[in-house]
């Protein structure tokens, strides 16, 4: 049991707990009708959090940052895919499917203690949200395999990326050269662009596209 003091009572001390045999001050006004000094442990006073309470918090937020996180890294995995650096923000969707697996498990933890059911508001925004997340992690997925599938040989298509790097993509997005030859000696390429080759010694010849 915990001491639950009136509304209409000065705020006790921080921690106070009345002592056995501990009787209120004359003083001090009634309670309203009906109220109850001592409430069981688990029962929430003005003021205080319940486990049930913290617990749905802490899902709550770890949905809209698991969600932030992933769609953070998922956009930019799509918008870098041709690019080396492209991998690196795996890191942010996996940091998105960590918080969004804690906020499933907080929110069974909440609802073992006794927090109440999602809202049809909070089903539609988790809906909305779990749909984003598969969506652009299936396009994340595709635009990743696609780019590590590039070919890079006689008729592959290249760009310049952002660190001045040459870059393959595919023949069907923008590009700047075309791949038309590999030889062995670049002055044999008759525009003088080229790029070595995958194979030992070999040169791939460029033309603009």
């Amino acid at each position: 049991m915990k001491f639950n003091p009136p509304p209409n009572w000065p705020t006790p001390p921080e921690g106070f707990v009345p002592e056995p045999g501990w009787t209120p001050d004359p003083t001090l006004p009634a309670p309203p009708p009906g109220w109850q000094l001592w409430v069981e442990d688990d029962v929430a006073l003005p003021g205080e959090t319940t486990e049930a309470t913290r617990h749905y918090k802490q899902a709550t937020t770890s949905f809209f940052v698991g969600v932030g996180f992933f769609l953070a890294g998922a956009i930019s995995t799509i918008v870098t895919a041709n690019s080396t650096t492209g991998i690196y923000w795996w890191g942010g969707m996996i940091v998105g499917v960590i918080g969004l697996v804690r906020a499933f498990t907080e929110y069974r933890t909440a609802r073992k203690d006794g927090a109440p059911n999602l809202t049809g508001l909070a089903k539609g925004i988790v809906a909305v949200g779990l749909v984003a997340v598969l969506g652009t992690g299936a396009v994340a997925a595709s635009s990743f395999v696609s780019s590590e599938s590039l070919e890079t040989g006689v008729g592959s298509c290249w760009t310049v990326g952002d660190d001045e790097m040459a870059e393959p993509v595919s023949c069907d997005s923008d590009h700047l050269y075309k791949a038309v030859s590999e030889v062995s000696d670049p002055e044999q390429c008759p525009d003088e662009m080229y790029l070595e080759a995958d194979a030992e010694n070999g040169v791939l010849c460029l033309q603009e596209d």
